[in-house]
């Protein structure tokens, strides 16, 4: 079959490999879509521990074309996403409900072969049914959108909170959808880019604000009556903004930390606004359970996955993409499709 081959840091080709083979318990699946995501481009540019070569992509939808050995939950032709994080089931946190902090944690994509190829094999526990009228290619959505409902159960967003959303990239929009179907009263959306401004406008924020404002905090107090928002979404990775998010915060708020910072970053913060607020710092990693829930969610269009999916490209164009040598503009979520 034809894949895309990380072969090491910065060099990246399609070529042929060998046809994967489903094991016991496991499904092959061909795929038909696969989103593109800032983890493959850390792969490519050697800001992740792998194991080179690496085939990446791990959000994954396609059909199911063959079962291993005692597979009996699915069947040929069955459409379906893929849950890439892949748990033993036996360890410590496994056996405590806490399947994403597993101590033999494997990810399709990182550690397991990925998306970008004409075929995928996953473990039958991490396969899902597409519901019936959601297309293949939002359907490749579901891991993200997976991730971003752990984020917000713990943030628990109540009817009627103010929320603020730093960073309104294919994450940002997912979270500021999320959080108006848990009921928030306002929603402010932050980025430095105006497109995504726009975009956040499409989609039903109430405000919006340019992150390199120097009077970000004062704009934010003007909009909830000096009091601050009840909850943010820190979803840009950038280690700064932490700063801002806690400036904006209100008396008991809570701020979820969500985009993934470079792994050795540090930060300035002010203990004494933590200490005076009582704010409450909580962070979020991957999707446990919340796989089954992120596919209805798209089905009922809670999340309009038309909206972040902006861009498809061929397997064959992908590695130009990585080379930053496709002319792509305005891109939100660009999925490598079958073609």
């Amino acid at each position: 079959m034809k894949a895309l081959v990380i072969e090491k840091p910065g060099h990246v080709t399609v070529k042929e490999v060998e046809d994967p083979e489903p094991g016991r318990r496991e499904v092959l699946v061909k795929v038909k879509a696969c989103g593109i995501c800032g983890t493959d481009m850390h792969i490519f540019r050697g800001e992740l521990k792998v194991k080179y070569p690496v085939i990446p992509g791990h959000e994954i939808s396609g059909e199911v074309v063959s079962l291993g050995r005692d597979v009996a939950s699915f069947k040929t032709g069955d459409r379906v996403a893929i849950d890439p994080n892949i748990s033993c089931g036996e360890c410590h946190y496994c056996r405590n409900g806490m399947p994403h902090f597993c101590e033999n944690w494997e990810a399709i994509g990182i550690h397991r072969p990925g998306g970008y190829a004409e075929y995928v094999v996953a473990p039958v526990k991490n396969v899902y049914k597409i519901p019936s009228g959601l297309s293949l290619e939002a359907a490749a959505l579901a891991e993200p959108v997976a991730c971003c409902i752990h984020g917000q159960d713990l943030l628990d967003i109540k009817f009627g909170d103010i929320v603020a959303i730093f960073g309104l990239g294919p994450i940002g929009l997912i979270h500021l959808q999320l959080a108006r179907s848990r009921g928030a009263s306002k929603i402010i959306g932050i980025d430095l880019v105006e497109d995504r401004l726009q975009m956040a406008l499409e989609l039903g924020v109430d405000h919006v604000i340019n992150g390199g404002d120097p009077h970000l905090a004062d704009k934010v107090n003007e909009i909830t009556g000096g009091r601050g928002v009840d909850k943010v979404v820190e979803a840009t990775g950038n280690p700064m903004v932490l700063k801002q998010a806690i400036r904006v915060s209100g008396y008991g708020s809570k701020i979820l930390v969500f985009g993934v910072a470079p792994e050795h970053s540090v930060t300035e913060v002010e203990p004494f606004l933590i200490y005076r607020k009582e704010l409450t710092i909580i962070g979020s990693f991957v999707n446990p359970f919340t796989m089954q829930r992120a596919l209805k969610t798209l089905a009922s269009r809670i999340v309009d996955a038309d909206k972040i999916i902006t861009h498809k490209i061929g397997l064959n164009e992908a590695p130009e993409y990585f080379k930053g040598r496709l002319a792509i503009r305005k891109a939100l979520k660009i999925l490598v499709v079958e073609r």
